[in-house]
């Protein structure tokens, strides 16, 4: 009985303790303020998070400003920039019924958004507390399907609220509760004698509060620009004589460009994507695109095969030498960023009338290539090719895109094979070895790796009914001879891209061309790699191979596979 005793009582000492853990409140200190200062706390299902809000009142404003626990931070000695964050601050006036948020980016840029808020708008008393020993009035309202719970007073002659894109109610906001467990709450509240003025002196470039967000939000992000709306066409061009840093060049016939552009140096801590946005200029059909690097780590690389296709190193199948497609120990292939294929026309043919069809001015296509960052930092050899004949073709834009992330690791790069006919308009032939052969390439490791990654990608050709566009084919990936993984390459979704297409053939049975499903590939989409695990190698010379039963011709028209492989470890 002495021990239920001394645990209720326990319990209770438990209780008081856990409702006044914040000093108690009293109004009367407050009479003659004529600014408060009020401090928040965030917590998360009961676990409080670092930093606090400061909230200063004066009169009829506001001034909110986050404030971050400073930590000795030791330089980072592994090369990485130093990034400096965007000042936030938030601001209301109840005299003008606005609450404000003002910036001050990296670059100095300074820029604001105000906001109209109606009092007391959406908010529903639900019942009457106590906190900090203040009456406290509490609503409800709900924003963006989250129920949110406002706790108020009004013993305490002044207005503010944290949160003012919560609601705001005609009180001293203390307490904030988002869904039951997300809380902002009064820690303190400090009474100041003196008026102060809280609004900026200056709200530097005003906008709506959407681009004001997206500004914030990309304040540093690394934006690399490769081309801007330039050609990608059938024109003849050849490698030049000469080349130069930051120049375009149309080489291949015309249908690849390439530049020598400056990347961010130090990649770990960002994650990167490729971003390109295309619309033909010319040409109706759907075309093979891709957006590639090629590495200069070797004796030769793909600039060789640009000059002279036949100066890389080739294997036979058949009658057919194919140069270029096999990285060996003096050459490597292009790295492949991103394979894509464009709609029917995009843009150029919008004129065609579909009902139910309001077609797309371009497309963008973006994908994440951390995986691939060994090869996207410093001065590298970028290139975009759509395999066209025609003679305006399509015009692109492609940008870089790093945005920062916390350091991970980066895996080392090792590219394998890549069997896009880039060269396709200068005279290269089609990929068409997979009738006869399989694709073998040995690798050399000079050391054990754990964990290595075959970075994968496969799309199927050969636009007939019998041709592998439209015909499922497994495509099996061996490692030394021994099975590694076999799949179907497919896509069933490419009706879903529809108003990409204008230009798309229609049948009569209601179907259009760029709803089939194909082989790993829609028009006007991206197709993503496949990861696929190859497990610990050990130091030496190892072989890939992959083997796919590709169909036969018919007449003039031949099946093939653009493949594309990568080792990462």
């Amino acid at each position: 009985m002495k021990n239920i005793l001394q645990k209720s009582i326990w319990l209770v000492a438990l209780c008081i303790l856990s409702t006044s853990a914040y000093a108690q409140v009293s109004p009367k200190k407050f009479k003659k303020a004529k600014s408060i200062e009020v401090t928040y706390q965030n917590s998360y299902k009961g676990k409080v998070r670092p930093g606090e809000m400061i909230m200063k009142v004066s009169g009829d404003q506001v001034a909110l400003e986050s404030v971050m626990p400073k930590f000795d931070k030791k330089p980072a000695d592994d090369g990485r920039p130093v990034y400096k964050l965007p000042v936030t601050k938030s601001y209301m006036d109840y005299a003008a019924n606005e609450y404000y948020r003002w910036a001050e980016l990296p670059s100095g840029e300074i820029i604001s958004s105000a906001t109209a808020y109606e009092m007391d708008k959406d908010l529903k008393v639900i019942g009457q507390e106590k906190y900090l020993g203040l009456n406290c009035t509490v609503v409800r309202t709900s924003v963006r399907s989250n129920t949110i719970e406002i706790w108020y007073t009004n013993d305490i002659a002044f207005r503010g609220t944290p949160q003012p894109n919560m609601g705001v109610p005609n009180g001293l906001v203390l307490r904030v509760v988002r869904n039951g467990d997300t809380v902002q709450e009064a820690t303190g509240i400090t009474p100041i004698k003196e008026e102060q003025a809280l609004l900026p002196s200056s709200w530097g470039t005003k906008m709506i509060a959407e681009v004001y967000q997206y500004k914030i939000n990309h304040s540093n992000v690394i934006t690399v620009p490769v081309f801007n709306e330039e050609n990608v066409c059938f024109n003849g061009a050849k490698f030049p004589e000469k080349l130069e840093d930051a120049v375009s060049y149309n080489v291949g016939g015309g249908t690849i460009l390439m530049k020598k552009v400056k990347l961010p140096e130090y990649v770990k801590d960002r994650s990167i994507f490729v971003e390109l946005i295309q619309w033909s200029d010319g040409d109706a059909y759907d075309r093979t695109g891709s957006v590639f690097v090629i590495p200069t780590d070797k004796k030769q690389s793909f600039l060789d095969a640009l000059k002279d296709l036949k100066s890389v190193p080739h294997f036979t199948s058949g009658n057919e030498n194919y140069h270029g497609l096999v990285s060996t120990e003096d050459y490597n292939v292009p790295v492949e960023l991103m394979r894509f294929f464009t709609g029917f026309g995009v843009r150029q043919y919008n004129h065609n009338i579909v009902p139910g069809q309001e077609w797309s001015d371009s497309v963008l296509y973006k994908t994440e290539v951390t995986a691939l960052a060994d090869r996207l930092q410093g001065e590298v050899w970028m290139a975009a090719y759509i395999g066209n004949w025609d003679a305006k073709g399509h015009k692109i834009t492609l940008k870089m895109k790093y945005y920062p992330d916390d350091n991970r690791r980066m895996y080392k790069v090792m590219p394998l094979f890549n069997t896009v006919n880039y060269l396709e308009q200068a005279g290269q032939p089609y990929p068409t070895f997979m009738l006869n052969d399989k694709l073998n390439v040995k690798f050399t490791l000079k050391e054990s790796v754990k964990n290595a990654v075959l970075y994968f990608t496969t799309t199927g050709h050969g636009g007939w009914g019998n041709g592998d566009e439209f015909n499922q084919k497994p495509n099996t990936i061996y490692l030394n001879g021994e099975k590694v993984i076999s799949f179907v390459p497919w896509r069933d979704d490419c009706g879903t891209y529809r108003n990409w297409n204008p230009c798309s053939g229609n049948f009569s049975n209601g179907l259009s061309s760029s709803d089939l499903s194909r082989s790993n590939w829609c028009p006007g989409t991206v197709t993503n790699p496949e990861y696929i695990y190859l497990g610990d190698l050990e130091a030496g010379e190892h072989t890939i191979t992959v083997s796919i039963p590709q169909g036969a011709p018919e007449g003039g028209s031949n099946s093939y596979w653009c493949l594309a492989g990568t080792l990462l470890y």
